[in-house]
Parts: structure tokens; sequence; C-alpha cells
């Protein structure tokens, strides 16, 4: 798997969120930080990006904010105190990580990307952010799983993008090729019950020397980056799937549903049946609110 597919699948793991926010008048509107990756689509209007850091960066129709690792922003009708009168639209969505944190080819990326939709190098994202907006208030049947999909798609396309514009390579995201080959292994089966002494092995390291080299290149332990990558992948399985807990767990490696389950809970802070039952009630809630947003603030 290409470090690009990897990024997604794990992003994929969180809650997607889309709301369609219109703004009239004198307007601003902030959004705070958020572990998990989020990006926003003008659709109408000039709206002014005001990083957390930096001067504000003006925007038109057809520009694109991609925010890789959750950092605080906002928007605002003018580059400094709200004054000009303005109409704005702009999609937002996200991904939601309970815990844990972004791919780590996402932490090297700057904390806003600013990109404008080309349609002779990428035609492909004009009909993704036509269907985003179309999903960010959609309550039909399907939905739930219909936009997160379109996310997977769209965050496919921006990071191609981005690589594009950059030059910035898409293969591994370290240097040594032993550990990248341990860590494509891991990240095509989340579910098998690696460990260590395998891992570097199929590395032609010693364990000693792999799990230094690991923790150098990662910034995480091999252990505590096996037991979240298993566990991002057991979230995405309550939330996606009708599996029973013994199934996941099985699925996931672990010899029982309980111990399945204290493991959930110390990575999530919550028992995997509570986790399920909270997800399904979220996403009845955001069908029935339709998750749109619209005023003058």
């Amino acid at each position: 798997m290409d470090v690009i597919s990897e990024a997604v699948a794990t992003t994929r793991a969180g809650r997607a969120v889309a709301v369609r926010n219109r703004y009239a008048g004198s307007w601003s509107r902030s959004f705070p930080e958020i572990n998990g990756t989020g990006l926003h689509l003008v659709r109408r209007g000039a709206p002014w990006l005001v990083p957390e850091d930096g001067r504000p960066i003006p925007l038109g129709p057809g520009g694109i904010v991609f925010v890789p690792h959750g950092r605080p922003h906002g928007f605002r009708n003018a580059p400094h105190e709200p004054e000009a009168s303005q109409d704005v639209e702009f999609v937002s969505c996200c991904y939601h990580l309970d815990r844990g944190r972004v791919h780590e080819s996402l932490s090297g990326l700057p904390d806003v990307i600013t990109m404008v939709l080309d349609d002779d190098r990428h035609p492909a994202l004009r009909p993704l952010t036509e269907l985003l907006c179309q999903h960010a208030a959609d309550t039909r049947p399907g939905s739930d799983l219909a936009l997160p999909a379109v996310v997977d798609l769209l965050l496919i396309h921006l990071l191609r993008m981005w690589h594009d514009g950059t030059g910035a390579a898409a293969g591994p995201v370290v240097a040594d090729q032993r550990i990248a080959r341990a860590l494509r292994m891991v990240n095509q089966e989340p579910f098998r019950p690696w460990t260590v002494r395998q891992l570097s092995e199929v590395s032609h390291m010693s364990p000693s020397a792999f799990a230094r080299g690991f923790t150098a290149a990662i910034g995480e332990r091999p252990g505590a980056y096996l037991l979240r990558r298993r566990l991002d992948h057991g979230a995405h399985l309550l939330r996606r799937t009708d599996l029973p807990l013994g199934a996941i767990a099985q699925r996931l490696g672990y010899a029982t549903e309980f111990s399945f389950a204290a493991a959930f809970r110390r990575e999530f802070g919550i028992a995997p049946g509570r986790f399920r039952g909270r997800e399904r009630a979220s996403a009845r809630d955001r069908a029935g609110s339709g998750g749109e947003v619209a005023g003058e603030v």
C-alpha cells in the first residue's frame, strides 16, 4: 500500500462530518483545533482564511483549504475586522479521530494548505466537490456510508494535487528502507498480531536495532504503533459493520472478546459496545439535523 493510501486508510477510522456554511453581511467563523483532518471548499463569494499564525489569505470560488492535522483557523468576510458586507457559501468537512493521531505522512505537511480547483490537471476534483456539497445536507438512507467515501476520494486527490505541486515524493515516509518495508506490511495487514521480532526479521535487523530505528523514524515505539493501528481498525469495524464483538476481536488477533474490550477501552476511553452505540446515535442525529449552518455573526 502506498503512503497516500495508508494516510487515507488511517483517517477513515475517524468520524466523517460535513456541513454547509452560508453567511451574509459582516461575519466571522472560527474552527477550533481537532484531532483529525479537515478541508473547506469555497462555493460562492470571496472569504478570507485566517490561519492561527500568519497573514489572512484571500480565497475565491473554487478555493480549497486543506488542514492536514486539525490546527485551529478561521474565516471572515474581510482581512482584519469584519466590515464589508459579503455573501459567502463554503462547505466544511473533517475526519474526527477519537484518539491516536493522523498518519505520520500527514504530520510533515504545513498546518494549512490552500489550493485552487484545476480542471485541466485534476479533472476529478470538481465532481467530487459537487458530491460533497450534496452529501453535506443529505438525510437519505445510505448517507452515512456515502459521505466517508466521498471524503476519502477527496483526500486522495488533494494529496496527489499537493505532491504534484510541490514535487514531493509519494513514497515511504522514512529514509531507511528496512523500516519502510516493515511499515508497509503493518499498514497492509493492521489486523495481524505482529510482533517486534517478526518485523525485525522482515527488516533483516536485530530486534533491538529495529526498535531503535523504528522509534527514531516514526516517533513512537513499535509496540505502541502496532497497538494503535490494530485498534484503529477495530474502531472502523465497529463503526462500519454489524460484526459481533467476538468476531471483531478474533479478526484483530485477540484471544477473547474481553481482551479486545479491555485494550479498546484503554485506547479510546470507552467500551467498544458503547462506542458503537454512540457512533450510531451520532449518525442518526446528523441525519435528522441535515448538518446545514446559515446565518450572520
